[in-house]
């Protein structure tokens, strides 16, 4: 199953309201990449608790983008990597999408960190600045780390 980009949209408008902090951007010295702040809330005090398929395609996300990160951060990333990278995490969005489990409550927070994920999909597969894209990508990962609970989760820095 594809999930269309646009569908996420509508779900990601719902969930503005409190900023999650320092962007990776920011702090990497790439601001002028950074997209709109991911707005997500916890259950509670708690981490929001996903499933099986969720953790497992968000651990291929993160491990897509972490063994390009350095290349991407000292701009030697060839430009038909970021295609191919675009192409393994639209995979495990679909991956998700199409096998989810979540309850509603923690797939409407998903679908905003998915909906930044596909920001940055689209950002990598861009011929003017695909690193943007990998920037909204560890946003979104970062983002999901401080909001789901996920053993063993890192951000990326």
């Amino acid at each position: 199953m594809y999930i269309r980009r646009s569908l996420i949209l509508p779900v990601l408008v719902l969930g503005l309201g409190l900023s999650t902090g320092v962007s990776w951007a920011e702090k990497t010295g790439h601001e002028g990449h950074q997209g709109a702040a991911i707005e997500l809330t916890l259950n509670g005090q708690a981490k929001w608790q996903g499933d099986e398929n969720m953790l497992k395609g968000m651990d291929a996300i993160r491990g897509a983008l972490a063994t390009r990160l350095s290349a991407i951060h000292d701009g030697t990333l060839p430009s038909s990597d970021y295609k191919v990278l675009a192409g393994e995490i639209q995979t495990q969005v679909d991956f998700m999408v199409a096998n989810c489990k979540l309850t509603p409550e923690v797939d409407e927070q998903f679908h905003i960190v998915l909906g930044h994920v596909l920001d940055g999909v689209s950002g990598l597969e861009g011929e003017t600045d695909p690193r943007a894209g990998a920037v909204l990508v560890v946003e979104a990962l970062n983002a999901y780390g401080t909001h789901f609970e996920h053993a063993n989760w890192q951000p990326l820095e």
